[in-house]
C-alpha cells in the first residue's frame, strides 16, 4: 500500500486524479484475500463431505483465528446489513446471521430442483496439480463470499488510504514548505494533550503569528460528495483543503472564515503558501523544481515520514 500513498500524494499536489491509485489499492487486496478465502475452499472441500458445513462447523468451534471482517466475507455479509437486522456485530450474531444467509441460498436451489437460472455456474479451483469442482448450490455460495469481500474491501481501503494520504499530504506539504518540525503538530494524541483540539479530531496544525495554532481539515472527495463542506465548519479549521467543491460551497465554506483550497487548480502549494505567510507562519515558498524532480524531492520526504515520530 506504501507505494500507492505515495502515487496518490503525488496525483494530489500535481493537480490530477488521484483515484487510480485507490483503485489499484483495493485490487491489489481484494486479490491478496480472495487467493487466502479460495484456498480455504480448496481444504474444505478436497477433506470430502460438504465444505460449507465443514467451514461453518469450524467458525462456530471457534478452531479458527478470523477476523470479524473475514467471518462476513465467509458468510457472505456485511458490517451494515447485520447491525440494521440484529442491532449488533458480535461474532456470534454474525455466525447466526450467516447461517441463515447461507440456508437462503440451498432453499432456492431446492425449489428450482437444484438448478435457480437458465445457466449453471460450476467454479474449478486449482492447487498443487489438484484440483476440486464446486457445484452450483456452492459456486453460487462462494460467489456470494467473494462479492461480500470485495465491498468491505472496498470500504475499508477508501478510508484507509484516505486517513494515511491526508496525514502525508499535510507532512509532505509542510516539509516542501520547510516548516520546521517544531512549528506543526499532526499526531491525534499529542493534539489532545496539548488541548489544540476538542471532541472531534482534525488532519493537522501549524503555527501562525503568536503561535496561533491555525487548524488545518483535508478531505480527498469529490465535487459529488457536497456533505464535505460540513466538515470544515463543524470542525472549525481554518484552512479546508480538498479534491474539489462547486463555486457554490465553496462560499457558503468561506462566509464563515475557512479558507478553502482546491487540489485541481494545479496550483495549490503556492495557495498554501500564501496563506501560511499572511497567518505569519515561518515557511518558505515552494521549490523550483521539475516534476520529475519534485517527485523524487516527495518520495524522499515520505520515506522519512512516520506518524508516532510526528
Amino acid at each position: 500500500m506504501e507505494k500507492y500513498i505515495q502515487e496518490t500524494i503525488i496525483a494530489v499536489l500535481k493537480g490530477e486524479d488521484y483515484r487510480e491509485y485507490v483503485l489499484a489499492t483495493i485490487n491489489d487486496r481484494f486479490l491478496e484475500m480472495a487467493n487466502e478465502l479460495t484456498l480455504l475452499v480448496f481444504d474444505h472441500k478436497i477433506d470430502g463431505g460438504n465444505w460449507i458445513d465443514n467451514l461453518l462447523k469450524d467458525l462456530f468451534n471457534e478452531k479458527g483465528n478470523q477476523s470479524k471482517f473475514q467471518l462476513l466475507w465467509f458468510l457472505g455479509l456485511n458490517n451494515k446489513t447485520i447491525r440494521n437486522i440484529a442491532g449488533g456485530t458480535s461474532k456470534n450474531v454474525i455466525l447466526e446471521l450467516g447461517k441463515k444467509n447461507i440456508e437462503t441460498f440451498k432453499k432456492l436451489f431446492d425449489e428450482t430442483g437444484g438448478s435457480s437460472r437458465e445457466s449453471e455456474v460450476r467454479i474449478t479451483i486449482k492447487k498443487d496439480e489438484k484440483e476440486v469442482v464446486l457445484d452450483p448450490i456452492e459456486s453460487a455460495i462462494y460467489l456470494n463470499m467473494i462479492a461480500s469481500m470485495k465491498l468491505s474491501i472496498q470500504g475499508g481501503v477508501w478510508s484507509e488510504v484516505g486517513k494515511q494520504a491526508e496525514k502525508g499530504l499535510l507532512y509532505t506539504i509542510f516539509k516542501l514548505l520547510n516548516i520546521d518540525h517544531d512549528s506543526y503538530v499532526l499526531d491525534d494524541k499529542e493534539m489532545k494533550e496539548m488541548n489544540l483540539v476538542s471532541s472531534r479530531q482534525i488532519d493537522g496544525i501549524v503555527y501562525g503569528s503568536g503561535k496561533n495554532p491555525l487548524h488545518i481539515e483535508v478531505k480527498l472527495l469529490g465535487i459529488g460528495n457536497p456533505e464535505i463542506g460540513d466538515e470544515a465548519l463543524a470542525r472549525e479549521v481554518d484552512l479546508f483543503l480538498t479534491d474539489q467543491l462547486t463555486d457554490m460551497m465553496v462560499g457558503e465554506i468561506e462566509k464563515k472564515g475557512v479558507k478553502v483550497i482546491e487540489f485541481r487548480n494545479g496550483k495549490v502549494l503556492d495557495e498554501i503558501y500564501d496563506f501560511f505567510k499572511k497567518a505569519g507562519v515561518k515557511c518558505d515558498p515552494p521549490p523550483k523544481l521539475t516534476w520529475v524532480e519534485m517527485e523524487t524531492k516527495i518520495k524522499t520526504i515520505l520515506n522519512d515520514f512516520n506518524i508516532e515520530n510526528e
